[in-house]
């Protein structure tokens, strides 16, 4: 199916947004995780600090010894110091941003693809699709703007994933997914 000349340059740009957007949705994906795995580890040493603290502490009390009572001081300082530490580096709120960000990448996405399928239909008006390509450029402009910024690994990852075909679906992948009745290539045998 051809595209008048008067779609192509919409077609064109929708295209080229969309395949930015499926970069920058899947690099905020891959960010968050990074940020998820930071969070994590924060976690554990803390309840690791904690937990030790609190072992030299009870040891202090009940035995009196001079050693756990400098290593119950020295926990408690690195307690403190972790948590001051942690508080600049916010590893949950980073993750929290990035998943934000990519969900509304993901919208916008699936609204770029709608409007990519729009551009092939006949009766889809030039005013229509220019409308939405313009509220669609608008709004990924305002994701952008405060999206949190991403990391060269983050990038190489998601790079890495949509490359291999992560992104994409085979006819009869999607078909598994869908009532026998919807499927391309139609009822498998034995399908209820």
């Amino acid at each position: 199916m051809s595209i008048d000349e008067q779609r192509e340059p919409i077609l064109a740009t929708a295209r080229e947004l969309y395949g930015r957007v499926v970069y920058s949705h899947k690099t905020h994906e891959q960010e968050r995780e990074i940020w998820a795995g930071k969070a994590c580890t924060v976690n554990r040493i803390n309840i690791w600090l904690t937990s030790l603290t609190t072992l030299f502490a009870v040891i202090s009390a009940a035995l009196k010894p001079t050693w756990a009572l400098v290593l119950t001081a020295l926990f408690a300082a690195a307690t403190v110091a972790f948590a001051l530490y942690q508080s600049g580096f916010d590893p949950v709120g980073k993750e929290n941003q990035h998943r934000a960000a990519a969900k509304e990448l993901l919208w916008i996405r699936e609204q770029l693809l709608l409007l990519i399928t729009e551009c092939h239909l006949p009766d889809s008006s030039q005013k229509h699709l220019e409308r939405c390509l313009e509220v669609l450029t608008r709004e990924l402009t305002a994701v952008y703007k405060f999206a949190p910024n991403t990391s060269p690994e983050a990038y190489a990852s998601a790079e890495k994933m949509i490359k291999s075909g992560h992104f994409t679906f085979s006819d009869d992948e999607i078909d598994t997914l869908l009532p026998s009745a919807l499927r391309k290539n139609g009822p498998k045998p034995g399908d209820v």
